[in-house]
């Protein structure tokens, strides 16, 4: 098995990645994908602050972000604040026990936790390379939408039928296969990808933040497709936003 030097970067700041909690203000300020089973479908648009920042900073110094909502049970509203610790997946390499500090997978075994967020992360990064503009495009966004929502709430597949059904359930299969083969097969191929994680859980929902500056290896790049958008997260009205 290879160790790129991504990987050994990765693996170098891991200790230090795992041991600093980054507390930052968020808002949901928009969403843009299509609606889809009855819901706005990711990715959404909000607000980002830095550690230290509160919410009423927001509005004159937070960053315009799209994020990735990865929770279908927590309803929000757009102009909502709420705070978030951020992590990065590949501080879950490694670990004996769940990460407590996710909104998921914290009662079960850290593999399990593991093989869910690189799931996540996977799937993430499929819908940020996805053009929006056409309506094939739009369709496998929502697909991809209802793939994540799935990961930690199968029931949330139910919503859909016909071909965004079959399309959402092999975005899954595909995801769950990919995370197998060898560099992608780690959290710390996924360092891409940064977990907001609501605090406390219950005030708002997650989100996934694909970070556009650090590109994957040509061999992860042609499975992954053109990753972009990054800390211009997205911060939206989740899931049960429900569409007009």
């Amino acid at each position: 098995m290879r160790m790129n030097f991504a990987r050994l970067l990765a693996a170098a700041s891991l200790v230090l990645a795992a041991s600093i909690a980054h507390s930052v203000p968020m808002q949901l300020t928009g969403v843009t994908g299509p609606a889809m089973g009855g819901v706005y479908t990711c990715p959404y648009l909000g607000l980002v602050g830095t550690p230290g920042q509160s919410t009423s900073q927001l509005a004159t110094s937070g960053i315009p972000t799209t994020i990735i909502c990865d929770d279908f049970l927590t309803d929000m509203s757009v102009g909502q604040f709420w705070q978030a610790s951020a992590t990065s997946l590949s501080a879950l390499n490694g670990l004996s026990s769940p990460d407590l500090a996710l909104k998921f997978g914290t009662s079960g075994s850290a593999a399990a936790q593991q093989s869910a967020y690189m799931t996540l992360g996977y799937l993430a990064e499929e819908l940020v390379a996805v053009d929006q503009s056409t309506p094939a495009g739009a369709a496998q966004a929502g697909q991809l939408s209802f793939a994540i929502w799935a990961v930690y709430d199968p029931a949330a597949l139910n919503s859909l039928s016909g071909a965004n059904l079959t399309g959402a359930q092999a975005d899954l299969s595909a995801a769950a296969a990919a995370i197998k083969v060898p560099g992608q097969n780690s959290p710390l191929d996924y360092a891409r990808v940064q977990v907001y994680t609501p605090n406390p859980s219950s005030s708002a929902q997650e989100f996934l933040v694909v970070d556009p500056s650090n590109v994957p290896e040509p061999g992860m790049s042609a499975l992954f497709g053109a990753g972009f958008l990054g800390l211009i997260l997205l911060a939206a009205r989740r899931r049960r936003t429900r569409s007009l």
